[in-house]
């Protein structure tokens, strides 16, 4: 019995010897499993923290877009707004653009591996690639990456069209693909972007119905009664019926001389407005470089051509901009005043609107389809 007993006792610590062996080569495992596995991560540049965002309206999305900029990497409303003129002509601002002959994907139109890499993401996230915040986070692990990394530095530019050009030749790579810069036009919309972002913007609260009922706050430059828009007045009546409405800038059909363009040419609402002014000796961007979008940015901004002005001092010659958004395409439309401001009963002389050719007409009635949620900005434009 003392045998046995002896030989029980034996195997029954055997056996706890080999239980607490095995628990801690297990615990030893696990230690090892985690720390390989925060090693392995710290060599991962991609995302630890998933962006809650959604898809809202384009302007919407910018302020997102920026505020996301602004916490992660301290951007500049200058810098942001740069980089979002190269976006939009890309996307529109909108995570859901797909180029349906390419099948190029998101706000930066990600192909081949890199659409490939997003769509890794988004599957890691659980939502699909066309989530703005998922976009986002992969333009951080892009950021994040020794390849594209320098491009952050561009978030800290005060100058909006140097972060503008610098974005599209480093981050989307087109330094070397100049057919595809579009410079007039993405300044154009980056100068917008700014004046909803950073700069005082004091029209952008007012919708086209307040402005239309003589609502205007007093804005822009004092009353300048040495002014007169005569000579665009009289340029802008010469050139009435003619043309046909194309939004391309400049048509090639206007001919060489844009001072005497060809009747039977085509133009649209900025080219035509374009057109009166460089008749009339007025300053005036290269080639037609600007759309209604950039012509209120300017007015409001930095004043090359054309200076935002009160309601109560626009008269005959001035200038008329109404934007739903970036105003580009569709969303904007101009025209030139033929008579003091009197809200939706101002005689205007425009290109488009109620006609395929040069019209007058009345605010309300040639800016009827946008006299709801919009932007209108009075400007007077700029002597040589």
């Amino acid at each position: 019995m003392q045998v046995l007993s002896f030989e029980y006792k034996k195997k029954k610590w055997k056996l706890i010897a080999y239980i607490v062996g095995g628990a801690l080569l297990l615990i030893i495992l696990l230690i090892a499993a985690l720390t390989g596995q925060l090693q392995e991560n710290s060599c991962d540049n991609s995302t630890t923290t998933e962006t809650q965002l959604d898809s809202k309206s384009m302007t919407e999305n910018a302020k997102n877009i920026y505020a996301h900029w602004k916490q992660k990497y301290g951007a500049t409303p200058q810098a942001a707004a740069g980089i979002l003129g190269v976006l939009q002509l890309e996307s529109r601002l909108d995570p859901k653009s797909v180029n349906s002959s390419s099948g190029a994907t998101g706000l930066a139109q990600w192909l081949g591996g890199r659409k490939d890499k997003l769509e890794d993401l988004a599957h890691k996230e659980n939502k699909p690639a066309t989530n703005l915040g998922v976009q986002l986070d992969y333009l951080d692990q892009e950021l994040n990456s020794s390849y594209y990394a320098s491009n952050k530095q561009i978030f800290k530019y005060t100058d909006v069209h140097k972060a503008t050009k610098e974005w599209l030749m480093d981050y989307e790579g087109m330094s070397k693909n100049p057919e595809q810069w579009y410079l007039s036009q993405r300044y154009g919309y980056a100068d917008h972007w700014y004046s909803v972002l950073g700069a005082s913007d004091p029209v952008a609260g007012n919708t086209l119905d307040n402005a239309s009922s003589g609502d205007l706050t007093e804005l822009g430059c004092d009353s300048d009664p040495s002014y007169s828009g005569g000579s665009i007045v009289k340029n802008a009546e010469s050139m009435k019926g003619d043309f046909y409405y194309v939004q391309t800038h400049p048509s090639p059909d206007l001919g060489s001389d844009l001072k005497n363009p060809n009747k039977t040419g085509g133009t649209d609402c900025s080219g035509f407005v374009w057109l009166a002014l460089n008749k009339a000796g007025y300053k005036v961007p290269a080639n037609m470089g600007w759309f209604t979008g950039s012509m209120a940015s300017d007015a409001k901004g930095s004043h090359q051509y054309l200076k935002q002005i009160s309601e109560n001092d626009a008269k005959a010659g001035d200038i008329v901009i109404v934007n739903q958004g970036a105003g580009a395409g569709n969303n904007g439309h101009t025209a030139i005043l033929l008579d003091k401001w009197q809200g939706k009963a101002t005689k205007i002389i425009e290109q488009g609107g109620v006609g395929d050719k040069v019209n007058e007409s009345t605010f309300g009635t040639a800016f009827y389809s946008l006299l709801s949620g919009s932007d209108v900005t009075l400007a007077r434009p700029i002597k040589k």
